[in-house]
């Protein structure tokens, strides 16, 4: 399993670290063109869509992932009785959307933006949909590729309206999200066509039945979501300044976003992975020390790089940039860290259907973010949030850590996490000399720093390689 997981892994990585930051670049470039302003609200709004986004699941792609892991046999019957429940989840999702904005105040001019971002948060969940059974079903190839799909669409079409037209606005902006999503859907349908039948089936009854067995991953993402989404809203709505600060915050946390990838794309291939593993009473210590070295390596390097380079990225990125920027970024990612070995923990305690503990840890860290939220966006506006949101991912890592180590007796010798404190402050180290004491340019120091670093994980026993099982 270590060398399955270990190629799938980098083949995702390297497919999506060569597609994700174009997309990256294409999207700043929308809000350099649209502002700050409009696109603080587009941002305020898209957060606030997806914090509804779990009506559209209600944890059934994680339930699918590890029941179809452990029951192949059953893929057709299952995705006819899932796609027929998501089908009723979609007409309760717009209702509640509507009505949240309605009651939250929001005027008349924001409703088709909102509209248009619950028809591709809809869309994305299909297509999350049907890329779990690809990795259930063990076609963990065809899920790496399918996963960068739709931004690689995007990345045409939204590309095309940027650089050929030189124009954009938030409607056009969202309307080429939705071509591509589309068309990402259709195409992963017909792949997925080739290993199972397709079908859909209403039954109130197998509905329910389906929906209890899938609750408690869903209130696990319900209390994510909630913590991990809601700055954009209370930004928007405490601070008077026309979602400004809101956009501001959006400059950061959608490198964070990025990022964030990684570690959940290590979730979609180590949930089924781990749950096939603790179905048939086998050792899950292996396949998470082997991750925990890669995620821990990349996270490491991602941060220090981030932190010592942040000028220079925002830059690149963004008109305009203040120090405000440069700051929220640079505490926005400390956080990365964080949230980046979390994943790792939260997907060995869900393919174990070890819930309950996760669920207070949840619980928890929304009410210390709402509290720091509320506490420091009035004073302290962007930079504030994301000290908020660092604060409390780095709470959630020690819980889940915690948790995982508990739950499994994970061990993990005093050289190891030795080598790896080491490792961390030689990070530190190597990206402030490269920085700060040579003058090359920053994009090549980076590299280097980049390949020092890993070097020195692999001599340090940290990163570590299994290509065979």
């Amino acid at each position: 399993m270590q060398g399955k997981f270990t190629q799938n892994i980098f083949l995702l990585l390297i497919i999506n670290f060569l597609i994700k930051p174009l997309y990256v670049v294409i999207d700043a470039e929308v809000q350099n063109l649209v502002g700050n302003e409009t696109y603080g609200v587009y941002f305020a709004l898209f957060n606030f869509c997806f914090m509804f986004q779990i009506i559209l699941d209600m944890g059934l792609v994680t339930y699918n992932s590890m029941h179809l892991s452990q029951n192949r046999d059953r893929g057709s019957e299952n995705f006819a009785d899932i796609l027929g429940t998501k089908l009723i989840l979609i007409l309760l999702f717009f209702i509640t959307i509507t009505m949240a904005g309605w009651l939250l105040g929001y005027p008349s001019s924001y409703f088709p933006t909102l509209i248009g971002l619950g028809i591709i948060m809809v869309l994305q969940s299909l297509l999350v949909y049907v890329r779990s059974n690809f990795s259930a079903l063990g076609f963990f190839r065809t899920e790496v590729f399918m996963s960068a799909l739709d931004k690689l669409l995007m990345i045409f079409i939204i590309g095309y309206m940027v650089y050929k037209l030189q124009q954009i606005d938030i409607p056009f902006f969202i309307a080429g999200q939705l071509s591509a999503l589309s068309l990402a859907l259709v195409i992963a349908l017909i792949f997925l066509s080739r290993h199972m039948t397709l079908g859909i089936s209403f039954s109130m009854n197998r509905s329910l039945a389906l929906l209890k067995k899938s609750f408690p991953f869903a209130l696990v993402f319900i209390l994510m979501i909630l913590y991990t989404r809601i700055d954009g809203v209370m930004l928007e709505r405490i601070l008077p300044d026309e979602g400004r600060s809101a956009g501001v915050y959006a400059t950061g946390y959608r490198l964070l976003d990025a990022f964030n990838m990684i570690g959940y794309y290590f979730s979609i291939l180590m949930v089924p992975m781990l749950s096939k593993q603790i179905g048939d009473k086998k050792d899950v210590y292996p396949l998470m020390k082997s991750a925990i070295g890669i995620m821990l390596t990349i996270a490491t390097i991602l941060t220090a790089l981030s932190w010592f380079y942040a000028g220079d990225i925002m830059n690149l990125l963004y008109d305009n940039i203040t120090v405000e920027n440069i700051s929220v970024f640079r505490i926005l990612m400390l956080g990365f860290w964080f949230l980046s070995i979390s994943y790792l923990f939260g997907s060995l305690m869900t393919a174990a259907d070890d819930l309950k503990m996760l669920n207070y840890i949840m619980i928890l860290a929304i009410a210390v973010n709402w509290g720091l939220n509320l506490t420091l966006i009035p004073t302290h506006g962007a930079y504030g949030a994301a000290i908020a949101t660092a604060v409390t991912q780095g709470l959630v890592f020690i819980g889940q850590f915690t948790l995982g180590i508990t739950r499994f007796n994970l061990s993990f010798s005093v050289s190891y996490i030795s080598k790896t404190i080491l490792f961390v402050a030689l990070s530190v180290a190597v990206c402030h000399i490269l920085s700060d004491m040579i003058s090359i340019p920053w994009l090549l120091e980076s590299i280097i720093a980049g390949l020092l670093l890993v070097t020195i994980s692999f001599l340090l026993g940290i990163f570590r390689l299994k290509w065979t099982d």
